[in-house]
């Protein structure tokens, strides 16, 4: 691991999950996705639960939308089963995501989103909500 930092290496680590989640999602199984998913969470510094949620959601997203709706169903009864908390924490970054694809956020969403920030203590995400309604599509949210 000499020439790269630990941050070099969680985000390679990052990598290879997303490239992980992408093969395994359709195949209904996700073994390799939840092993590097449990190994960020021990060696990457990721709330174990966060990760878990965040990675069986995105299975499940996959699955779908490579038609395999059997396996979209088992991926989403998994992410299910997390912790409130990680579910509330990957909704939000899912529609951060989808905000940032569209270039809004409907007005329910952004008070959401901050009223979450605010109880969790996560500024990152209320400047993320920030550059979305700066954005030229962002002072015309819709409901």
């Amino acid at each position: 691991m000499s020439g790269f930092s630990s941050g070099d290496y969680v985000t390679q680590q990052i990598h290879a999950l997303a490239r992980a989640v992408r093969e395994e999602g359709a195949g209904g199984v996700g073994t390799h996705s939840f092993q590097l998913a449990e190994h960020l969470a021990a060696e990457g510094g990721v709330h174990r639960g966060d990760i878990l949620t965040a990675t069986a959601t995105l299975l499940a997203m996959t699955a779908w939308c490579d038609g395999a709706a059997d396996a979209a169903l088992r991926f989403a009864e998994l992410a299910g089963e997390c912790d409130d908390d990680s579910r509330e924490l990957v909704t939000h970054l899912l529609r951060l995501e989808i905000g940032a694809d569209q270039g809004w956020l409907p007005e329910a969403q952004v008070e959401a989103l901050l009223e979450y920030a605010r109880r969790a203590r996560r500024s990152d995400l209320v400047t993320r909500v920030q550059a979305i309604e700066a954005g030229p599509g962002g002072r015309h949210r819709r409901n």
